[in-house]
Formats: C-alpha cells, sequence, structure tokens
C-alpha cells in the first residue's frame, strides 16, 4: 500500500491523505487505522456475558467434544479417535498400529 498525493482520507472529518491498494482501492490513512485498532481491542467482548451460558455450552462442549475427533491426523493414526470409538477399529483397519502404541 501507498498514500496517494490529492486523495483524501474517506473518513469524516479526517484531511490526511488516504491509502491506496491496489486491491483494495481507496482505504483510510494510517491514523484512522490506528484508531481502529485501538477501538477494536477496547470493544473486544468476552465470549458469553452470563455464567449460565458459559456453563451450559462448556457442558455441551463435554458432552459432544468427540464428536469433533478424526480418525487420521495427516497420516498418523489418532489414538484419541479409537479410545473415543472402539467400535471404528475394525472398520478403518489400524489394529496394528493401535498396539504398537
Amino acid at each position: 500500500m501507498k498514500s496517494s498525493k490529492g486523495i483524501k482520507c474517506p473518513r469524516k472529518g479526517c484531511n490526511n491523505e488516504a491509502t491506496v491498494s491496489k486491491v483494495y482501492g481507496i482505504l483510510p490513512c494510517p491514523e484512522c487505522i490506528a484508531k481502529d485498532a485501538r477501538l477494536i481491542r477496547i470493544r473486544r467482548s468476552p465470549e458469553f456475558y452470563s455464567i449460565h451460558k458459559l456453563h451450559r455450552v462448556q457442558k455441551a462442549r463435554d458432552q459432544h467434544g468427540k464428536d469433533i475427533l478424526q480418525p487420521f491426523a495427516g497420516d498418523d493414526i489418532n489414538p484419541d479417535f479409537f479410545k473415543a470409538y472402539p467400535s471404528e477399529v475394525k472398520q478403518y483397519g489400524v489394529e496394528k498400529e493401535l498396539k504398537k502404541l
């Protein structure tokens, strides 16, 4: 990105030069972008506002956490998947690999 002479920042009340991107076009000046970054850090809200909702969501994560496990991590088997689903060992044919672990 580079600043372009003669093009004003698109933000209301700012008279600085805008930043011009080949991909995104005219963007706010670096000062306005810095202000935005400060606001985002200040306004970041917690994941949940109420304790009740936090506990309910954590309970659901604990109950259904194994649903997102995958049988393989890259080229290696995922032993956590086969601990959670022992009936799948024969279907995937990984008995020998699990015995090595």
